[in-house]
């Protein structure tokens, strides 16, 4: 359970992976797990090392989402 803060960062992370699963053509559990999506939010990861740092993350899906990601990561507006 995240609390509503993390889950809005949560549901934005969702949205993107929707987003490239169907850019890419593959489901969305190929591109992150839910559990990986918690993981990102829970850990506050801010930059692509952050991101390597979770399960099932490596080098790979880090460089080729990770300007995706932490942009979804940003609320509303930019504020931090």
């Amino acid at each position: 359970m995240l609390p509503p803060e993390q889950f809005e960062a949560f549901a934005r992370l969702r949205n993107l992976r929707k987003t490239l699963a169907e850019r890419e053509g593959q489901p969305v559990f190929a591109i992150f797990t839910n559990a990986q999506l918690a993981a990102i939010v829970q850990r506050g990861c801010r930059s692509r090392e952050d991101l390597r740092e979770v399960d099932g993350i490596g080098e790979a899906r880090a460089a080729k989402y990770g300007d995706e990601v932490l942009a979804a990561l940003q609320p509303p507006g930019g504020a931090a």
